[in-house]
């Protein structure tokens, strides 16, 4: 056998086990993008499920504050119908509590921790919301996002003008109690805003499920 034929074997075999190892390092890398792809996707989901919950979880809330405020509705009905005449105190012995029938005369609590968003600030943190293609999906999670921390934002805010109006009150003791907070309309905002947000959560879910996002 000559020295030309002998070489070209070689070199034959060569390329051939060099196409053996590309093709290996070519399947190789080709499993690895697909399972990286396919848990990118299975955490996306992940994310996007626990954010479903939290936001049906937090419609509900805003709607059960909302009836739990309806009792400061009441009283400053109340107030209206006595047209400013001395208070019975049993009707003000009523407002004043606050129970399961809802929110007293005084009653003044921060609301953050009443509507978490924990599982929006995960995903907002995570690599899988940048992986996301679907930016009008994104859009759609921050706005309803917003919407809850603005409610949340209000909500403090309004209650600290009542706090404020019962640091004023308590050492003049007028009747009725607090009649200024009352009168203002406040208390139906307050209710306006725990309504409107549960409505607008709600919006985003249907437009979610509609999109087929979220726990399937």
């Amino acid at each position: 056998m000559n020295k030309s034929k002998i070489s070209m074997t070689k070199i034959v075999k060569y390329l051939r086990e060099l196409s053996i190892i590309v093709a290996g390092v070519s399947i190789t890398v080709g499993v690895g993008l697909w399972v990286n792809k396919n848990n990118t996707k299975k955490d996306q989901k992940q994310y996007l499920d626990a954010i479903i919950i939290e936001l049906e979880n937090n419609a509900k809330k805003f709607d059960n504050y909302a009836k739990f405020l309806q009792k400061q509705v009441r009283y400053t009905e109340y107030l209206y119908s006595i047209h400013g005449n001395s208070s019975n105190s049993d009707s003000i012995e009523y407002y004043v509590i606050t129970d399961n029938n809802g929110c007293g005369i005084g009653f003044s609590e921060s609301v953050t921790a009443l509507f978490p968003t924990n599982a929006f600030e995960m995903f907002k943190f995570s690599g899988a919301m940048r992986q996301i293609e679907n930016k009008n999906l994104l859009q759609s999670i921050w706005s309803v996002y917003v919407c809850i921390e603005m409610a949340k934002l209000n909500l403090d805010r309004l209650f600290q003008i009542k706090l404020d109006e019962m640091m004023k009150w308590r050492p003049l003791q007028t009747d009725p109690p607090m009649k200024n907070f009352y009168y203002s309309g406040i208390p139906y905002t307050m209710v306006d805003f725990c309504i409107q947000t549960s409505e607008y959560i709600k919006e985003k879910l249907a437009e979610f499920e509609e999109a087929g996002i979220g726990k399937r």
